[in-house]
């Protein structure tokens, strides 16, 4: 997916399409009314865009207490912060920082009313995708603080960018103030009175001694007059005046949570994002139903035929059907006579057998006085004696005799041994019926 990293700077835009090797990149510079000529000459899908803000402005509370590392819970501290400074204030988008000491907790805010995007509300109407939105200072403090030794002094920062001149105070990495104003194309003597006024105005109102200045975006030269050490810094010499859209391809990384794009718009892209996940998880799931449907819709034809061929099979030998039908229903009245006859001879015979299967179970201990069957049910009562010596013959006997009840296929319901005289009574269902037709 095609990528670039845009700066506003006033009128004039530049931007970066980053490629392998930074120095590769493709570098280009135009109005801000080009902005979607750009965009469609070299068909974009993401922008990174960092903008001068004029009306942000800032301001740092601090708490008796350290604040754990919970994101939701110092975006609330902060926005109550907000609400509580500008009360008119209604919609905005804010980004902090936080310092934690030992007894206490410092947060910087950087604060910019929504009335201020109105400049990407038509890309986002256009529906191209803004992957972050980042204030001036942010991608230039990334790069002056890669240096170690200036990460730790405090400074001014003077942004060049054609006759525009970008003015930044920072104790150390926060930035205090800002502003902006007019000069031509190369430093003059005018530079240097504005610059030195920031310094008087940073040590007399906000109590910051700066210790060295710090000039971006333009060449080296000579600058006479300025009360403080200077210096310039570039990341590719060649292409010093795109330090901005340079710093945030290199810094990316470290810039991710700095990015001050409006709550809507980030609810709008999560909402989409959360979408598109949906989209692709029902696209799955019609592939996947559609290709159930055809193999269903085969087995479907393939029954079809099936059903098709048996029932032409069935028109075919319906008169067969007819014929072999009425032969049963006759072949049943005049075999009922002989069926009957059958069913009693079973009866006499199930008697028999359940005799015959009662004396294979009888031990020599054991003496029957009475036997009534239900040839119907299959039930058997039995009563009689278990005799021997003593209580433990007795007992012996009769549980032989039940075990040899149940492997020849008695299942005992009731039953009662009276030990002292040997006395039993036995209730049984006969279970393999079939055996016995």
């Amino acid at each position: 997916m095609k990528k670039a990293y845009l700066s506003i700077e006033g009128n004039i835009v530049k931007a970066i399409i980053p490629k392998k090797d930074i120095e590769d990149a493709e570098f280009s510079e135009f109005s801000r009314d080009e902005i979607f000529g750009f965009i469609k000459e070299y068909s974009i899908k993401e922008l990174y865009i960092s903008v001068f803000f004029s009306d942000l402005y800032t301001f740092k509370f601090s708490l008796p207490f350290q604040i754990p590392e919970k994101k939701k819970i110092l975006e609330k501290l902060v926005f109550n912060e907000i609400r509580k400074r500008s009360p008119s204030l209604q919609q905005f988008s804010f980004i902090y920082e936080k310092y934690t000491t030992e007894a206490r907790t410092w947060i910087r805010c950087y604060v910019v009313p929504e009335s201020s995007y109105q400049f990407i509300e038509e890309l986002i109407e256009a529906k191209i995708n803004i992957k972050a939105l980042y204030p001036m200072h942010i991608p230039l403090i990334f790069f002056i603080n890669s240096d170690s030794e200036l990460a730790e002094k405090n400074k001014i920062v003077c942004f060049v960018s054609g006759t525009s001149r970008f003015l930044f105070i920072f104790e150390k990495s926060e930035m205090l103030i800002m502003r902006e104003f007019e000069g031509r194309e190369s430093l003059t003597d005018e530079d240097t009175v504005n610059i030195n006024m920031t310094v008087n105005y940073s040590i007399q109102n906000l109590r910051v001694t700066p210790e060295e200045i710090i000039f971006i975006g333009t060449k080296h030269k000579e600058v006479s007059g300025l009360i403080l050490p200077h210096r310039f810094l570039s990341v590719l010499p060649e292409n010093e005046k795109y330090a901005i859209p340079l710093s945030m391809v290199l810094f990316e990384e470290n810039l991710k949570k700095r990015s001050i794009l409006p709550q809507s718009y980030r609810k709008f892209k999560k909402t989409m994002k959360y979408l598109n996940y949906a989209s692709l998880v029902l696209l799955m799931a019609a592939v996947v139903l559609f290709g159930y449907n055809i193999v269903y819709l085969y087995d479907l034809n393939s029954l079809y035929h099936s059903l098709n061929s048996q029932k032409q099979y069935i028109l075919q030998h319906k008169q067969e059907f007819i014929n072999l039908q009425q032969s049963i229903k006759k072949y049943e009245t005049e075999l009922k006579p002989f069926q009957d006859l059958r069913n009693k001879r079973n009866s006499i015979i199930d008697t028999r057998a359940l005799l015959m299967k009662l004396i294979q179970a009888k031990t020599e201990l054991i003496y029957l006085d009475s036997i009534e069957i239900d040839p119907e049910k299959l039930e058997i009562k039995i009563k009689g004696k278990s005799t021997g010596k003593n209580f433990s013959e007795r007992q012996i006997s009769y549980l032989k005799f039940k075990e040899l009840l149940s492997q020849r296929g008695f299942k005992i319901t009731n039953e009662k041994l009276d030990i002292t005289k040997g006395d039993l009574s036995i209730d049984a269902v006969y279970e393999y019926s079939g055996i016995l037709q």
